[in-house]
């Protein structure tokens, strides 16, 4: 706008809005890509602009990266006053509070912030000192994470017990009341402390609550929908009387529950604010109009949430494509030569990203492309050769078919723990450099029956004595699975918490299945031959990559994917049992979050959105029966996408590669995606129900504000506004849903 102050300029209406409205509680739902960081920093920028001091705003976010970019873009709008707001993530933001204030809660100003090592550390030493057993339930890092979660919740042991979430004697909570001790006799408080302490400060002393109510007069928070209950009651606290809290966020982005976030936050906000305006930030900057078709689809069908319709001004783009192929491997082959083929249209390699549900699923891809020499990385995760557990099922393995090998001996001697400690280790090593021994040579020979080092040391070459056996006629595969149980590995696995088991024995069943894939050489005739074939690649694994002019392909879960945005996106294992997740697919909330991850995962696409599944699916019978995640069906998510908004092929790849794979095959996949297709088209034909007249959209004038329309899937609804080629249509189940024009599935009901 002409005469506008430049950070005013190049804003849309709504983000204007936003940017310019500065009194009183304010609710921004930013949808994805709609520019939620500019109005930010724009709306700080219009603070400083209207003379409020630059030490009256306070804004914050929840990544060390997002509260630097803030603040970056704010100096660049602003100059040096914008060095002089409060920008920080709201753990700094307490450190900071609690380094002025802390001693009226007993601690001095020299406090120490103890951070994760330190804490295991202590409630090791606890543990220990009450005698429980390390290997179940009272495992260290179980116990912190179970008090972690308590106090992101605000819980005291005292609260935990009055609320029967626990009973007075229960392990946990000794533990914890023993850990709090010992916190306060060293003068220190953990991570979860930092907001818990500033919260009890501000409650319990309403005088330091007070000058920090007069100090922040206009609050600003980032990703709304990530606080937990803590973050909540310490912006409610700061919020006082001046009530000028203006937060940002996306419900439908909400999907960091296991963290302890609480979407209630954001979903009542209008509750805890009656007054609060609510502007919606639904032009979005990044998708085209198929994909975000498909993604508002998606998210339609969660109850729980604000109702927002994306749209841009980018067109509509190439349409979303759905692929199925025969297995995991296939699935994942299809990929690879798909991004070849996209590289040599054009793309850059690091245009283009894999996203996938749990970690697990990287392996079969990195090798897909790994065969055909495409560079890559993964993002948030070690490679998957890298990965603890992986490695030392490799360690045993390479220890069976080389008894000499001293570092394989080292790392998993005493894992899991057999009571061979870095005495014994020591010992261990000068005898053998005595007599000139590999370690596990000595091993077999030192000590007394009575010696319960040595006792640990032989239990230990027994166990690989019988792989070693046992790896002259299994199959790599079988051996894999044989170490992971005879050793004791399973269930040391099985024992941590249960989110971080699953990830886990999920990344060793896909080491069976690497194994299980892997082409052997013809000269490897024995099984001995086999699994150093196999071992021999695994270490040659990645030697040879370097990143070529165009970066590296990207692979990363949809958790480590928020936030970012690629010309071109694979969702991959698009399968019940992996997305939705199968620890979440049985729970209302819990598919409601997969739903929001879904969302996400699609919104991450700029141009081009290949969702892909296989006929298999990931799940196979490993350890003793124990069936993992998936049966190859279709995720219920995927009948959700609007028809007109997706294709079932590829269709500018070339024709060898839309005819991989074995003709019958190929007809039979094509047969089934047809199957698919037609079945999520009837269940959105017009009803037959003779007391609804309906008729067809012939022109788009007949759409006015008041008239009557039948949705083949949400029934009758009264449309209220239309915006570009989408319609917002009021239902009689009380949702107003937006509606992308064109479509076959909307009718006009004759009165």
């Amino acid at each position: 706008m002409t005469g506008e102050p430049t950070h005013l300029q190049a804003l849309n209406p709504m983000q204007y809005e936003a940017v310019t409205t500065l009194q009183g509680p304010l609710l921004i739902l930013a949808g994805a890509g709609s520019g939620k960081t500019r109005v930010l920093t724009r709306r700080i920028a219009h603070l400083l602009y209207e003379g409020i001091d630059p030490e009256n705003v306070f804004a914050v976010t929840f990544t060390n990266k997002a509260a630097a970019e803030m603040k970056e873009r704010v100096e660049e709008l602003v100059g040096e006053a914008g060095r002089n707001v409060w920008i920080s993530t709201f753990h700094s933001a307490c450190a900071r509070i609690l380094r002025q204030e802390i001693e009226a809660l007993g601690y001095t100003k020299r406090f120490a912030i103890y951070d994760d090592e330190d804490s295991k550390r202590i409630v090791k030493e606890i543990v220990a000192r009450w005698g429980y057993d390390e290997e179940d339930y009272m495992r260290p890092r179980k116990v912190l994470s179970r008090i972690d979660r308590y106090k992101c919740r605000m819980l005291t042991p005292e609260q935990v017990v009055a609320q029967h979430l626990a009973h007075t004697y229960d392990a946990t909570l000794r533990v914890w009341n023993d850990y709090e001790d010992q916190l306060r006799a060293a003068d220190a408080i953990d991570f979860n402390d930092l907001i818990g302490h500033t919260v009890r400060l501000f409650t319990e002393h309403p005088d330091v609550l007070e000058r920090w109510r007069d100090r922040f007069h206009y609050l600003l928070v980032d990703e709304y929908q990530d606080t937990n209950k803590g973050q909540y009651r310490l912006l409610r606290l700061l919020t006082g009387a001046r009530r000028n809290l203006a937060v940002v966020g996306d419900d439908d982005q909400s999907i960091y529950g296991f963290r302890g976030a609480d979407i209630e936050n954001i979903l009542g906000f209008e509750r805890d604010f009656p007054d609060a305006k609510v502007i919606r930030l639904e032009q979005n900057y990044r998708s085209t109009g198929h994909i975000l078709d498909a993604a508002n689809q998606v998210i339609q069908a969660n109850r729980h949430r604000k109702e927002k319709a994306l749209w841009t001004a980018a067109g509509m783009g190439r349409k979303v494509t759905l692929v199925q192929r025969r297995d995991p491997g296939d699935e994942a082959e299809w990929v690879a030569r798909g991004l070849l083929q996209l590289r040599r249209r054009g793309f850059t390699w690091q245009d283009m990203a894999i996203v996938y549900r749990t970690n697990a699923t990287s392996r079969i891809f990195e090798r897909a492309l790994q065969r055909h020499r495409i560079p890559h990385k993964i993002v948030g995760s070690r490679k998957f050769y890298e990965r603890r557990e992986v490695r030392d099922v490799l360690g045993y393995l390479r220890l069976v078919t080389n008894p000499a090998d001293d570092a394989a001996f080292l790392r998993v001697c005493n894992v899991p723990t057999r009571g061979i400690g870095a005495k014994t280790l020591a010992d261990l090593r000068d005898e053998a450099a005595g007599r000139g021994q590999p370690l596990l040579t000595t091993a077999r020979s030192v000590g007394t029956d009575t010696d319960r080092a040595a006792r640990a040391l032989r239990s230990f070459v027994e166990i690989i004595d019988a792989l070693a056996e046992a790896s002259r006629t299994l199959d790599p595969a079988a051996l894999v699975e044989r170490v992971v149980v005879d050793s004791g590995y399973k269930a040391m696995v099985e024992s941590e918490g249960k989110r971080e088991a699953e990830s886990r024995l999920a990344n060793l069943v896909e080491l069976i299945r690497d194994a299980r894939d892997f082409e052997f050489p013809l000269e490897a005739t024995t099984a001995s031959d086999r699994l150093r074939a196999w071992l021999d690649r695994i270490a040659l694994a990645g030697q040879d990559e370097e990143i070529p002019e165009g970066g590296q392909v990207t692979l990363l879960t949809v958790h480590n994917a928020k936030g970012l945005e690629y010309p071109v996106v694979f969702v991959v294992h698009m399968l019940e049992g992996q997305f939705p997740h199968e620890r979440s697919a049985t729970d209302e909330a819990g598919v409601e979050e997969e739903r929001r991850l879904a969302y996400v995962a699609f919104t991450r696409a700029r141009k081009r959105l290949v969702i892909t599944w296989n006929r298999e699916g990931p799940g196979t019978e490993f350890f003793g029966g124990r069936r993992q995640s998936g049966d190859g069906v279709p995720s219920r998510f995927l009948a959700d996408l609007p028809g007109q908004a997706i294709e079932g092929d590829l269709p500018d790849l070339e024709p060898a590669m839309a005819d991989s794979g074995p003709a019958g095959d190929r007809e039979e996949l094509q047969q089934r995606f047809g199957t698919f297709l037609r079945a999520h088209r009837e269940r959105r034909a017009p009803p037959t129900d003779e007391a609804l007249r309906l008729t067809e959209i012939e022109d788009i004038a007949d759409l006015v504000p008041g008239r009557r329309v039948h949705h083949a899937r949400f029934g009758v609804g009264e449309i209220r506004s239309l915006k570009g080629h989408r319609l917002l249509v009021s239902f009689t189940d009380q949702r107003v849903r937006p509606v992308s024009l064109p479509t076959e599935d909307l009718h006009l009901v004759e009165d």
